[in-house]
């Protein structure tokens, strides 16, 4: 089991990564994103850093992490399987 809900990220070079802990996370702020500069870029990787380090919750991190990648546009959406449209379904009722 994962610590956090998986995200899929594709960066400038076209390689894929998925993403699931802050360790992770650490490893993914290495690769090609479109501008390091950004803002929430600079922010994810001072959270992901401080949570490595242990003084940072890594939820927060992680959730700087996605934020950044959602901003600069390199999360690789899923489509929904069967099991949530069944999930979904059941909810309805």
């Amino acid at each position: 089991m994962t610590a956090f809900m998986p995200v899929t990220l594709r960066f400038c070079d076209n390689t894929t990564m998925l993403v699931s802990s802050v360790a992770e996370a650490a490893r993914a702020l290495s690769q090609q994103w479109p501008d390091k500069t950004a803002p929430g870029y600079v922010e994810a990787a001072r959270l992901v850093t401080l949570a490595v380090d242990g003084t940072c919750c890594q939820r927060i991190a992680f959730e700087a992490l996605t934020k950044a990648a959602r901003q600069q546009n390199i999360v690789v959406a899923k489509p929904k399987s069967r099991a949530h449209d069944w999930l979904d379904a059941v909810a309805g009722w």
